[in-house]
């Protein structure tokens, strides 16, 4: 956890998935209270989500799986189709997670994000670093 002025707090957790999984990898989760003070010029996937957006979730119906219903989410001007479904929260218990509802956004969050999910994908943890000449 890394906390900055007492404002701004985030939480960084490795998640490992199961050895040899034919499609979950680990991963990386990123925890941000809502009470962070980010400035208004904050950028990038935390500025977007500083303020938390208005969000509107209408039109639930039945899902093509019928344990996940769908639906569409307004947000940022956009309509989107969305799948509920469970997702790990490891806020709480960082080993163990607990189960929880969410909203999975199709079309790799076009609409919801910013820009194309691949403007947020860096090649290496240092590669924003400069290169020594």
């Amino acid at each position: 956890m890394v906390t900055v002025d007492d404002k701004i707090t985030v939480m960084v957790l490795l998640h490992r998935v199961w050895k040899k999984h034919p499609t979950h990898v680990d991963f990386l989760g990123l925890y941000i209270p809502n009470n962070n003070q980010y400035s208004s010029q904050a950028h990038g996937l935390i500025g977007q989500f500083g303020q938390e957006p208005e969000v509107r979730v209408f039109n639930l119906h039945q899902g093509a799986d019928p344990l996940k219903k769908e639906a569409t989410m307004e947000v940022k001007g956009n309509k989107l189709v969305v799948t509920r479904g469970w997702q790990k929260d490891y806020r709480q218990d960082n080993k163990r997670g607990s189960d929880v509802f969410c909203w999975f956004i199709h079309n790799s969050g076009k609409g919801f994000i910013d820009g194309h999910y691949t403007n947020y994908i860096v090649p290496r943890l240092d590669s924003f670093l400069p290169l020594p000449l």
